[in-house]
């Protein structure tokens, strides 16, 4: 199916419906007129209901690590539709029984996905600068954070949410590694595991900016603007769920 197609006609909600599913896994919604077009059509026609949000949802931290039901400052267009998307299902869980889970995932790492690195962006090529024992530029002081989470513990994760249905309806869990690195931490750690002393050098963001790719800065300042450090205590306590992956091994493989 297209859903983006399917959704300009009205119909991606009944042609799912149509498949007289058990469970939904909604791995892709962005917004929340698409989240509302399946729910409507869900609505009493499906046992489980999951959504893939986003820590993103977050925004800036007052204080942490964060608990999900922490008070939300969303910024940027993806951030603030999928805190409109979690707002709305909560609601139509706790108010309508829609039976709904959400997952919200930290930064996906595992085969088939390039990793953050300790810059806060996507360029491969920070990795081969620490392992040929290259000095590296870290933004300010480096103790902003990345939370990663391994694309199996994600998958695990949804998995005790289906098998423990009556805890997990209308809740929503973090989908992260046990804790979050520092950008100059996680630069130090995969340094030393390519067999070299730490080589960094730190510059204020906008300094160091100038010398990088624009795509790669402005990742950079995405990430480093939120520093996400998210608690897995909610998943464990009502799931029994604790990752698989620890997050520097996550990096490595």
């Amino acid at each position: 199916m297209d859903r983006e197609a399917l959704e300009s006609v009205g119909t991606f909600g009944k042609d799912i419906q149509s498949l007289t599913p058990d469970i939904v896994i909604d791995m892709i919604c962005l917004t929340k007129p698409s989240a509302e077009m399946l729910v409507k059509a869900l609505s009493g026609h499906v046992g489980h209901f999951l959504h893939t949000g986003t820590i993103w949802t977050h925004g800036t931290s007052v204080a942490v690590p964060i608990f999900e039901d922490a008070a939300k400052y969303p910024f940027g267009d993806y951030g603030v539709q999928k805190a409109k998307i979690e707002t709305y299902l909560l609601k139509k869980a706790h108010q309508d029984g829609f039976p709904m889970t959400i997952l919200h995932p930290g930064h996906i790492v595992g085969p088939g996905w390039a990793p953050l690195n300790p810059q806060g962006n996507f360029n491969p090529q920070v990795f081969s600068m620490l392992a040929r024992g290259e000095r590296l530029a870290v933004p300010n002081f480096g103790l902003e954070t990345v939370h990663h989470v391994h694309a199996e513990d994600v998958a695990r994760l949804f998995m005790a949410a289906i098998s423990s249905r009556a805890t997990a309806i209308g809740e929503a869990f973090h989908a992260v590694s046990e804790k979050a690195l520092t950008l100059r931490g996680y630069a130090e750690s995969m340094s030393r595991w390519f067999g070299h002393e730490p080589d960094l050098d730190f510059l204020p963001y906008d300094q160091w900016a100038v010398g990088q790719n624009a795509e790669d800065a402005k990742a950079t300042w995405e990430h480093v603007a939120r520093s996400p450090h998210c608690l897995m205590e909610k998943a464990r306590r009502l799931l029994g769920f604790v990752p698989l992956h620890t997050l520097l091994v996550s990096m490595r493989n």
